[in-house]
């Protein structure tokens, strides 16, 4: 009862890990995006605002802090999508060498505690019994 008590407040033997879900960790980025346009206008308009618009002028200004939006946004977006995709990705591959009796190399890291990495545990729990069931199949035939 103590393990499951603490798995379910996220503590390991490794020490205190948080179980952040997907759902959070896309709303936190959708708000971080809504945030960076206020920011860059917060820091142009509190700095010395005469000169950054006296040297780029005004519409240069504006299309410098989009163009900084964009890219910080756009890395952002593709280091959320490669974090989400590559677990996926990699549990297709080992759920399809499973599937066609290939058990060598099914095993997967888990490398987050969000719903990724409990699809991930469950997996491999599911593999593990698997070889067990597979290897007594194959003494008890013998």
């Amino acid at each position: 009862m103590a393990e499951s008590f603490s798995q379910e407040i996220g503590v390991f033997q490794d020490g205190l890990t948080i179980q952040i879900p997907m759902f959070y960790k896309l709303m936190a980025s959708m708000l971080t995006v809504a945030v960076i346009p206020i920011f860059l206008l917060g820091i142009v308009s509190m700095g010395d605002t005469v000169s950054v618009v006296a040297t780029l002028g005004l519409q240069n200004s504006i299309i410098v802090m989009t163009l900084l939006t964009v890219f910080v946004v756009f890395m952002w977006s593709f280091f959320l999508a490669k974090s989400i995709t590559d677990p996926v990705e990699q549990l297709s591959k080992a759920a399809t060498n499973a599937s066609q009796g290939d058990l060598t190399n099914v095993e997967i890291t888990v490398t987050s505690n969000d719903e990724i990495g409990e699809l991930a545990v469950a997996f491999n729990r599911l593999i593990n019994s698997y070889k067990i069931l597979d290897t007594l199949a194959k003494d008890d035939a013998e």
